[in-house]
C-alpha cells in the first residue's frame, strides 16, 4: 500500500500529469531513441503470482496527449523473472527487459528502441537518496464497481487529496483484486484507472498468450 500512496501523491501533486505513470529512466528524442542505465527499484508491479505469457496494457491520456505502456512476463531464469516493459509515446517508442529478482530488484537489464531485432546491455544503479518528506495525502476509500476498455472490475476507490505550496490537488485511483499486478499493486490489487485534472490512466487489454518481442539475450 506505501507504494500505490506514494503513486498517489506523486500524480495528485503534478495536477495528474500522465508522467505520474511513468516509470523513472525514461526519456525520449527522435526515434531510435533507447535509455543506457536504469534503477534497481525502477520495476513496481508484484510478480509473487506470475506466469509467463501474462500481460497487461495501459493507455495514459493527458490533454490528448497520450501514452501506451505494456507489460509482458516472458520468461524465468532460475528463480529471476524476466518482463518486458514497453513504452510508446507517438514519436518515440523504446522498451526495457528486465530480470527481476525474489527481492524485487532488478538484476540485471537490457533495451531496445522500437523496431530493433536484439536487445542491449544497460547499467543498473542504485537509486539517489531521497530528501525531504513527501506531501502526506488526505484518503477515502469506498467500494465501486470500475469499466475500463480490459474489463469491468470490483474496485476499492481512492480518492486523495493532496496540498503542495497551500493548493489542493485531487486525484482517484481504482485497484481491483482481479486486476494484473504487473504495473502496480498493493493489498486492493492490481491498479485498474486512476483520474485527476486533466489526466487518465486505465487498463487497456490483459492476458496470458503474450511472447517475446525480441529473442531474449542469451545471458
Amino acid at each position: 500500500m506505501r507504494r500505490i500512496m506514494a503513486l498517489v501523491v506523486a500524480v495528485a501533486a503534478t495536477s495528474g500529469a500522465a508522467c505520474g505513470f511513468i516509470p523513472m529512466g525514461g526519456g525520449g528524442g527522435a526515434g531510435g531513441y533507447k535509455p543506457a542505465e536504469c534503477q534497481n527499484n525502477q520495476y513496481g508491479g508484484d510478480l509473487s503470482s506470475a506466469k509467463e505469457g501474462q500481460y497487461a496494457t495501459y493507455v495514459a491520456d493527458n490533454s490528448g496527449n497520450k501514452m501506451t505502456q505494456t507489460f509482458k512476463v516472458v520468461g524465468k531464469r532460475g528463480s529471476d523473472w524476466v518482463v518486458e516493459h514497453w513504452m510508446d509515446m507517438g514519436s518515440t517508442a523504446y522498451g526495457f527487459l528486465f530480470q527481476i529478482g525474489g527481492d524485487k530488484k532488478i538484476a540485471k537489464a537490457w533495451a531496445a528502441a522500437k523496431g530493433d531485432k536484439e536487445w542491449t546491455s544497460i547499467a543498473v544503479k542504485e537509486p539517489a537518496p531521497v530528501s525531504g518528506d513527501a506531501p502526506k495525502a488526505r484518503t477515502k476509500e469506498s467500494d465501486e464497481k470500475k469499466d475500463v476498455k480490459a474489463g469491468t472490475f470490483d474496485c476499492r476507490r481512492v480518492d486523495a487529496t493532496v496540498t503542495v505550496q497551500g493548493k489542493d490537488y485531487e486525484s482517484t485511483s481504482w485497484f481491483a483484486k482481479s486486476a494484473p499486478r504487473l504495473y502496480i499493486s498493493g493489498e486492493h490489487g492490481g491498479a485498474v484507472a486512476m483520474e485527476s485534472a486533466g489526466s487518465k490512466t486505465w487498463l487497456d487489454a490483459r492476458g496470458d498468450d503474450a511472447k517475446p518481442t525480441i529473442e531474449l539475450p542469451k545471458n
